[in-house]
């Protein structure tokens, strides 16, 4: 069963079966609210996300998928110490890889100034449901292609290693459900809808929580989990109302170079690509400061 999936997943169909599983949890979840909760869904900033989905995955698809592709299939053949014949163990190999490298990745989007231009557009939503899982920019993610190479010079051919990202951004789409309750247990372990709505939110003691996409042991070995507490208030700092696709994807750019043109000096303009979102060149928080309530104060 789990080679069959993962053959399913990492095969050239697999880029559709994810579609539909995107479109499949977000109508289903269009159709929970129209049923149970009526007039709660905001239909506008779902359109946006679709639209943001639907132009980074026209745009993307050759940086997003048949570049890192290649270059997986390039280091597999090319490089790899071992082949590993066993299904379930080239499958736990490839998540773990794949966790690890997401994880990486994605904390380094939260902590650098023009990647997080890039991956603030997936936190752009004011909403938090299924559409807003694929809601990005089309550079936003890529250098999990880097990070995975240790998979392929473990002998973990690309179907399986791709078979298996695609599973788990099916989950990751699941965990941006915004119906779902208290998990009990598993929101000790897995990166359940509450636990991804905590990253999700501008508080201050939930900013830059919770990377994970399945397992919460990463957040946990390095620091960065937050258990759900007080209801998450999702969306950014400085918030985004914009739900056209054609001008929201650009959002993290008019906030990066907003924050770049306080700055006189070519050399501190420079830095805000570099450093964390919330540092300033002077240590002052603006009203548009986007990470956190105090900027960080520069060496001095």
């Amino acid at each position: 069963m789990i080679e069959t999936a993962i053959e399913t997943f990492g095969g050239p169909d697999g880029i559709w079966w994810l579609a539909g599983a995107y479109f499949s949890m977000v109508i289903g979840e269009r159709l929970f609210y129209f049923a149970r909760r009526p007039g709660e869904y905001n239909n506008r900033d779902a359109l946006c996300s679709i639209g943001l989905n639907l132009m980074n995955s026209v745009i993307g698809i050759v940086v997003g998928f048949l570049l890192p592709l290649a270059l997986y299939a390039w280091a597999y053949d090319s490089f790899r110490i071992m082949t590993i014949d066993q299904a379930w163990l080239a499958a736990l190999i490839a998540f773990i890889v794949h966790e690890v490298a997401y994880y990486a990745e994605h904390r380094m989007g939260h902590r650098i100034g023009l990647m997080w231009a890039f991956h603030s557009i997936h936190h752009s939503s004011n909403e938090f449901n299924h559409s807003t899982a694929a809601r990005g920019f089309f550079l936003d993610g890529k250098l999990q292609s880097a990070f995975a190479l240790p998979a392929a010079l473990l002998g973990v051919g690309p179907i399986v290693y791709f078979g298996v990202a695609a599973m788990k951004s099916a989950y990751g789409i699941w965990n941006h459900a915004s119906y779902i309750g208290d998990l009990g247990l598993l929101e000790k372990v897995l990166a359940t809808p509450r636990i991804h709505m905590v990253h999700h939110a501008n508080q201050p003691q939930y900013i830059d929580r919770n990377y994970s996409q399945v397992l919460t042991v990463w957040d946990r070995m390095f620091g960065s989990f937050e258990p759900y507490r007080e209801p998450p208030v999702v969306g950014l700092v400085n918030p985004v109302h914009d739900n056209n696709p054609l001008t929201a994807q650009f959002a993290g750019f008019s906030q990066l170079w907003a924050r770049m043109k306080t700055a006189d000096r070519l050399s501190d303009r420079l830095l805000y690509l570099w450093m964390p979102p919330e540092w300033s060149h002077d240590g002052v928080c603006r009203s548009d400061c986007p990470k956190h309530r105090a900027a960080m104060v520069p060496a001095a």
